[in-house]
């Protein structure tokens, strides 16, 4: 029997995933900023945005977002499943060899291409309002940090 992949259930995972290792302030601005670029560019313009920026939340991105295309088991047409590169030791030969693998295997087939852009999208989404949500349990913490403790005492 084939397994059923939860398509949105791995893009919550991986969307978590961005959160927790792109902890950062600037890290919903980044995420909205790589959603916009995926929506009107498209898929090989996010990867070239992400690969341009070198920060901490952009690796964030690029990392979950490969990372969950490897779990979505996409097949070539005769049934052989799809290998990304391995992460390399230099990230110009990793970023060389990743989009390779995308213009080879994904953007030249249109239900690859609709797929994966759709499941980045979901995952981008649900990473932004994850870290908005994060921001603001940020800022919930901080304020109950300066409040003032009985006899007047501050907690800072």
């Amino acid at each position: 029997m084939k397994r059923i992949v939860n398509l949105d259930q791995k893009a919550a995972q991986y969307a978590q995933g961005i959160i927790r290792q792109g902890e950062d302030k600037k890290l919903e601005n980044q995420i909205t900023k790589a959603l916009g670029v995926l929506q009107e560019q498209g898929i090989y313009a996010l990867l070239l945005y992400l690969f341009s920026e070198n920060s901490k939340v952009t690796k964030a991105i690029y990392n979950n977002l490969i990372e969950l295309l490897k779990e979505v088991g996409l097949k070539d047409e005769d049934g052989n499943a799809l290998h990304l590169v391995d992460k390399q030791k230099e990230d110009r030969v990793y970023f060389q060899a990743v989009l390779k693998f995308y213009s080879d295997n994904i953007l030249n087939n249109l239900d690859h291409l609709f797929l994966v852009r759709d499941i980045y999208e979901q995952t981008l989404i649900y990473a932004r309002y994850g870290a908005k949500a994060w921001g603001k349990a940020d800022d919930a913490n901080v304020s109950d940090a300066k409040t003032v403790a009985p006899g007047g005492v501050n907690t800072l």
